[in-house]
């Protein structure tokens, strides 16, 4: 049973990064744009400042924390269905290569937003980076 549930939120969150991508580029604005006035007034309270766009930095951050946790979700549910740690790596991270790419594939027919090979590379190593972490978690075990 638990096992349906981790594949049940790796079903919801991969969606969620596609529903994320097909939102016109004034929605994933205003999104982002939240979280920069956020930060920005907490900069603010520790007087501090950041010099750089703000704004792209979250975007890109969210970016590869979304396919971090995607892939944390597919160690996970490959782990509970008892798939070798060296089946599962090739899948893992196929999946995640695949949904950076379809990602893309998204953005590039949603308004406003672009489709960019520099992306795909952030957002699969998101997904590497959470599977190193993930193993590297395994072997000390």
């Amino acid at each position: 049973m638990q096992r349906f549930l981790w594949l049940v939120l790796l079903i919801v969150f991969t969606s969620f990064i596609f529903f994320s991508s097909s939102l016109p580029a004034t929605e994933s604005a205003k999104m982002s744009g939240y979280v920069v006035t956020v930060l920005n007034a907490v900069f603010e309270m520790l007087g501090m400042s950041y010099d750089g766009n703000l704004e792209y930095t979250i975007r890109k951050l969210a970016h590869f924390m979304e396919f971090g946790g995607q892939s944390w979700l597919l160690c996970k549910t490959y782990s509970e269905f008892y798939v070798s740690k060296r089946a599962s790596t090739g899948y893992i991270l196929f999946f995640g290569l695949l949904t950076a790419v379809v990602d893309e594939y998204i953005q590039f027919f949603t308004p406003g937003r672009e489709c960019r090979v520099t992306d795909v590379l952030l957002d699969f190593s998101g997904t590497f980076c959470m599977w190193l972490a993930y193993r590297i978690y395994q072997w000390t075990k």
